[in-house]
C-alpha cells in the first residue's frame, strides 16, 4: 500500500435557515483517502462507521480504495449536523456514536507495510495513541477547528505529537494556535522546530505555503470557475499531496497535485473526491 488514512468518517447534514435538509457522505480521514486514490495511490482506509452507515456508500469506497480497515460496529456513525441560521451563523453539533477513542481503532496487519500513515483529525489524546502505535513509520497528520480550544491549552500535548511526525497538514489559524505565534512564517519555523520535517500551511484561496527547514515557498491556489461546496478542500489537498509523497515525487509535483485535486472537490457537494 502507498497509504494508509486512520480517521473519522461521517454522516453530514447540511440544514438551511428554511429547515431544508442535505445529508452527504462525510469525514476527513474518507476526503483524504478518495482524493489520495485518484491521485493513482493504493490507499487503505482505517475507520468506524455504525450500521446506519449506507450501503451504497461503503460500495462507493470499496470501488476506489481498500475498505479491510473499516469497522462497521453495533451502534451509529458519526453524524455532524451544519446548521445555518439567517444571521449567518453556523451551529456544529456532533454526534460520536461509534467513533469513540478513534486512535485504538485495529489496523490490518497487511496494512502495517505501507509506505505512508496519514492520521487524519481525531482528539489530540487519539492522534497521540495512533502515533505511537506505529512507531519506526512514516507518519503525517492533519488537524481541525473541532479541537481549537484543545490546541490552544494543551501545547505540550501538541508539541509532543508534532515531533513524532514526518508531515504536518495545519491551515492559517490552527498553524498560529497550535505554536502561539501570530506570524505564520515563525508559526511554520516552529513547528518544524518541533519536530516535523515538512510544514505545508493551507490558506485557502490564497493558496499553500511550504517550509522544509530552509525555504519558504508560496503556491497560488489554482482558480475555480464556480465553487459549489467549500467542505474538504484541505482534506482533498492532503489527499493529492500524499498521494505523490508516497511515491517520492519532489516537493513542487505534490504541492501541484495536492492543488488540482482541491479545485477538483470544490466544484461538487460533498467533502469526498468521488
Amino acid at each position: 500500500m502507498d497509504l494508509i488514512v486512520l480517521g473519522h468518517v461521517a454522516i453530514d447534514h447540511i440544514i438551511f435557515p428554511d429547515k431544508r435538509e442535505i445529508v452527504l457522505p462525510g469525514g476527513a480521514a474518507a476526503a483524504v483517502a478518495t482524493s489520495a486514490a485518484l491521485s493513482g495511490a493504493k490507499v487503505g482506509l482505517v475507520t468506524k462507521v455504525g450500521k446506519d452507515f449506507p450501503t451504497e456508500w461503503l460500495k462507493n469506497l470499496e470501488r476506489t480504495l481498500d475498505i479491510k480497515g473499516v469497522h462497521v460496529l453495533e451502534g451509529k456513525t458519526m453524524h455532524i449536523y451544519m446548521i445555518y441560521h439567517e444571521d449567518g451563523s453556523v451551529d456544529a453539533p456532533v454526534e460520536m456514536g461509534v467513533a469513540e477513542k478513534m486512535g485504538e481503532t485495529e489496523i490490518p496487519e497487511d496494512y502495517l507495510n505501507a509506505k505512508i500513515f496519514h492520521i487524519s483529525p481525531i482528539p489530540p489524546e487519539e492522534q497521540l495513541k495512533a502515533i505511537e502505535r506505529l512507531k519506526g513509520k512514516r507518519v503525517t497528520l492533519d488537524f481541525n477547528p473541532t479541537y481549537m480550544e484543545e490546541y490552544k491549552t494543551k501545547r505540550d500535548l501538541m508539541k509532543e505529537i508534532v515531533s513524532k511526525v514526518e508531515v504536518v497538514f495545519p491551515n492559517e489559524r490552527e498553524a498560529k494556535t497550535i505554536t502561539g505565534e501570530e506570524d505564520i512564517k515563525k508559526a511554520a519555523e516552529k513547528l518544524h522546530k518541533w519536530g516535523a520535517k515538512i510544514v505545508v500551511v493551507t490558506m485557502g484561496e490564497k493558496g499553500v505555503l511550504l517550509y522544509n527547514g530552509k525555504d519558504f515557498k508560496k503556491f497560488n491556489a489554482l482558480p475555480v470557475d464556480e465553487i459549489v461546496d467549500p467542505t474538504g478542500a484541505g482534506d482533498a489537498f492532503a489527499g493529492g499531496f500524499l498521494a505523490y509523497y508516497a511515491r517520492e515525487k519532489n516537493l513542487e509535483e505534490c504541492i501541484k497535485q495536492g492543488l488540482m485535486r482541491a479545485r477538483e472537490v470544490l466544484k461538487k457537494k460533498g467533502s469526498w473526491s468521488i
